[in-house]
């Protein structure tokens, strides 16, 4: 797995990282669910679909499918799924890796980018453990009337986001704790620095030009997100 320390900020980087999808458990072969874990996971996996098609329009996406018809409550549910799938995904991915390529700006020493690192996933982890009680004891009040048929947005909601924050939990721990990081400097990244100093027009152009040579399509957008948070 790849992971690229990215400046955002005069003193700030963020960990990054593109995947592909998610790997959930599989539901049930006839679309029906034995458990209520498998109930959960499958609300989660609707809503993770759901939330990652509004990504990839958000993003430009050709092959994104058209958005359907849905009122202003869905709609800023969806927005905040997209936001969260974003958010979360590397630390989603990061739970069951055995090794890491931490690529780092080569203006950084690799001690200091292994220290950033740490520090970053150390703050995911009491974020999203908080995050995770709160949402999970929302989630059990909402859990009973998720699993019957038929539309709950706020109990979808919040399966959703305590769901999310445990896995994103596991996942800082699990990058901590168990994962052999492979630190590696690049000099690409280093560009996204000097391109912070730039005005808009310039320091999006100068970002789009080091995703395309690290094969990252989301760069830009993720480094305009990040200076915005």
């Amino acid at each position: 797995m790849d992971v690229f320390l990215v400046p955002v900020g005069v003193d700030r980087h963020e960990l990054y990282c593109e995947h592909a999808d998610l790997d959930l458990p599989p539901g049930t072969p006839d679309g029906s669910t034995r458990s209520i874990r498998q109930r959960l996971t499958e609300t989660f996996r609707r809503a993770l679909h759901e939330g990652d098609e509004e990504r990839r329009r958000r993003a430009g996406d050709p092959q994104a499918a058209a958005p359907l018809p849905r009122g202003r409550v869905r709609r800023w549910i969806t927005t905040r799924l997209a936001e969260a799938i974003a958010e979360q995904r590397l630390l989603w991915h990061l739970r069951r890796e055995p090794q890491v390529h931490l690529f780092y700006p080569d203006d950084l020493p690799e001690s200091r980018a292994h220290e950033l690192a740490r520090a970053s996933l150390q703050s995911d982890l009491e974020k999203h453990r908080l995050w995770a009680i709160i949402d999970a004891s929302l989630a059990i009040l909402c859990a009973p009337v998720a699993l019957l048929p038929g539309p709950n947005l706020p109990a979808y909601y919040f399966v959703f986001r305590a769901v999310g924050h445990f896995l994103a939990m596991r996942g800082a721990q699990h990058g901590l704790k168990r994962v052999a990081w492979d630190a590696r400097p690049s000099a690409p990244l280093s560009n996204v620095r000097a391109a912070l100093s730039l005005g808009p027009d310039a320091r999006t152009a100068r970002v789009a030009e080091v995703g395309a040579s690290l094969g990252l399509d989301h760069l830009t957008a993720f480094v305009e997100g990040a200076r915005r948070s």
